[in-house]
């Protein structure tokens, strides 16, 4: 009997609120709903859902292995081990540009692998003078946001050419599990320490929060901590599993 691993995908539902970033319509998170759940039968490392197209793309790094789900039917999968456009040496993180299409971060190769959204090999990009990139962030078709483990500090890179813009973060953090960004903010959370710490995106330091912090395109911060997930800009909590991390 296999047994299968749930992954739930939740909707925020919002409401005219107060002022939001880069003159985008003001809203405020109302209230939490689950939208739906999809059974897999293996763990799941990272998930990315794009509502726009009802595409799932769910990372498996045992396998090194990426699946691609579309109206919840499994349309392909990549990766696997080995040196090829389409494999890995070790797939440690995925995201999605702007445009739709998968990037996913080969961390012993030093490069971000580029897929169509329905999982053709499209290049890559190196991660020039990184040493040990293990997650990354993408802010729209502008910049790329890499933690390399090695110097512990966020390099950035242009996501048009790959060229190195700057870095920060160095003395600020020891460990980081995964990035989240928006037009404003940079998240590092750091899984041990049960920890988010903000940046804006231009590096400064903003605060340091216990949980794991998200924000969405109005700045509304969303955050996963004791069991439970909140809104930091209104009341809306959705009881969690202990377990429950944010994916996407």
């Amino acid at each position: 009997m296999k047994t299968r691993f749930i992954l739930a995908v939740f909707v925020l539902l919002s409401l005219f609120a107060c002022a939001g970033p880069s003159g985008r319509v003001p809203m405020d998170v109302e209230y939490f709903s689950l939208f739906k759940s999809v059974q897999m039968e293996m763990p799941i490392s990272k998930a990315i859902y794009r509502p726009a197209n009802q595409t799932l793309f769910a990372m498996t790094a045992k396998t090194q292995e990426i699946q691609i789900y579309q109206n919840e039917i499994r349309k392909n999968v990549v990766g696997g081990l080995g040196t090829g456009s389409g494999n890995f040496l070790k797939l440690s993180d995925i995201g999605v540009a702007q445009d739709g299409n998968l990037m996913a971060l080969d961390s012993a190769a030093k490069q971000l692998k580029l897929f169509t959204n329905d999982g053709k090999a499209m290049g890559n990009i190196d991660l020039q003078k990184s040493v040990q990139p293990t997650c990354f962030t993408v802010l729209e078709n502008h910049s790329i946001f890499v933690y390399d483990q090695a110097t512990a500090e966020i390099i950035v890179y242009s996501a048009l050419d790959g060229v190195e813009q700057f870095r920060f973060g160095k003395f600020q953090l020891q460990q980081v599990t995964s990035l989240h960004c928006n037009r404003d903010y940079v998240v590092a959370y750091d899984a041990s320490a049960d920890t988010s710490h903000i940046f804006s995106v231009l590096g400064q330091l903003v605060k340091s929060e216990t949980g794991q912090t998200v924000f969405d395109g109005y700045n509304n911060g969303i955050n996963l901590s004791a069991g439970a997930l909140t809104s930091q800009m209104s009341p809306a909590i959705l009881p969690m599993r202990e377990t429950a991390g944010i994916m996407s």
